[in-house]
């Protein structure tokens, strides 16, 4: 019912008489009426919206696109800092700070391992001299010997740091490979031969006196595993390096893009080899990262064994991804595991092509929350149209709006 303000004021006037009765009614007044005019302008400018009317924007389209990623940034880094110690002549700090890395197993978020970036990054200049030497004579190497010899004299001045020994004999172990015969003029072969065999020889001097268990050093263990592949009984050595390279540390991926290649290479059942040595690597990971090695174990040899596809567990190989991608909690392995399932899928069929699709779509809604397209094997527009149909087929993801717009990561890039 509307109100009578005449009424109203009248009324009041022969309560309170006088100036008061007045300057009340008009104070009232007023109140009344600017509460009318705010009423007014709300209806007046109100203009129901519905749901139908709002823009939608595809929920692919939402997620933050970075194309510099943290385990990108955390390589370079520490290929910085190598250099700059390098650069300063302080090898006795820089050994030790690989060596911390290694003692900590410290990776980054995509999981390679700093003690192998910083090795890795110890041994750029010794590769560039021996990428750069056009191999008409084997005088062509004697820049990079001259490097080499560095690394050892380093190694000689403290032998019982282990860092510096593991460089100096994978200085020697680079030059034996680039003395292999075929890469040479028939006239220099048979020095190259002799030239080879040297180098492995001065690099096992080095290594033999240094046990990697005793001083838990998978570096140590895989410069072992490398001077396997170059000596007349490599055969018997590989198994026994890589063991203990593995044992030291799990679920690298290096360890078995490095030795799975060399395994399948027998006339043996290279798939039942292959299938063996998954559920040996799934045992190794099964109480830290679940199946986490089935997968990784297979997928260096996914792509050169046929029938290996058809005779793995699929839902063994799924949930190791899965299983890498969850607990190791970063986007970069995030990433990496939903483009490799992307991947599988695309040449998967029946059975094994749904189990793949259902653990994408489980990582895609559960734990995606920024794309690293550098670590797809696929263009922007392929990834979000990855994303598209996953999401077509699991509704809303249940990550909320403000993991999605600011994820730790996506920060730190």
């Amino acid at each position: 019912m509307a109100l009578d303000t005449t009424l109203l004021v009248g009324g009041l006037a022969t309560v309170f008489t006088g100036p008061v009765g007045i300057a009340f009614s008009l104070t009232l007044l007023g109140a009344i009426c600017m509460g009318s005019l705010r009423k007014y302008k709300t209806q007046r400018h109100y203009v129901p919206i519905s749901e139908t009317d709002e823009p939608k924007i595809p929920r692919e389209q939402m997620i933050p696109v970075v194309q510099t990623d943290p385990d990108h940034i955390e390589k370079a880094a520490i290929m910085n800092r190598v250099s700059h110690l390098a650069v300063e002549n302080d090898w006795a700090t820089l050994a030790s700070e690989i060596a911390r890395w290694e003692s900590e197993l410290e990776a980054t978020p995509g999981g390679a391992r700093k003690h192998e970036i910083g090795a890795d990054a110890c041994l750029i200049g010794l590769q560039t001299l021996l990428d750069d030497a056009p191999r008409r004579t084997l005088s062509d190497l004697e820049k990079a010997e001259c490097e080499a010899l560095r690394f050892v004299e380093r190694h000689k001045a403290d032998p019982q740091n282990h860092i510096l020994a593991v460089l100096a004999a994978k200085a020697h172990l680079m030059i034996a490979r680039n003395c292999r015969a075929d890469f040479w003029p028939e006239a220099e072969k048979s020095t190259a031969w002799r030239q080879m065999a040297h180098h492995y020889l001065r690099a096992e001097t080095i290594l033999m006196p240094l046990d990697p268990v005793a001083f838990m050093s998978p570096l140590l263990a895989g410069a072992y595993y490398e001077l396997s592949q170059g000596m007349p009984d490599g055969g018997a050595r590989m198994r026994p390096a890589f063991e203990d390279w593995i044992d030291l540390d799990p679920s690298n991926p290096r360890i078995y893009a490095a030795h799975m290649p060399f395994l399948i290479d027998t006339d043996a059942d290279a798939v039942a080899i292959a299938l063996e040595e998954a559920a040996r690597a799934d045992e190794r990971t099964s109480e830290t990262l679940g199946h986490a090695g089935y997968a990784l174990c297979l997928l260096p040899v996914l792509d050169e064994l046929d029938g290996l596809r058809g005779a793995m567990e699929t839902d063994r190989f799924a949930a190791g991804l899965m299983d890498i991608a969850s607990l190791s909690g970063t986007q970069s392995e995030t990433n990496w595991a939903i483009s490799t399932l992307a991947d599988e899928i695309d040449v998967a069929t029946g059975e094994a092509h749904n189990i793949l699709q259902s653990a994408l779509d489980a990582l895609v809604r559960r734990n995606l929350t920024v794309i690293y397209p550098r670590l797809w094997s696929r263009d922007l527009e392929a990834i979000r149209a990855c994303l598209r149909e996953a999401f077509s087929r699991t509704g809303e993801p249940s990550i909320s709006q403000s993991q999605l717009y600011a994820p730790p990561e996506a920060k730190a890039a």
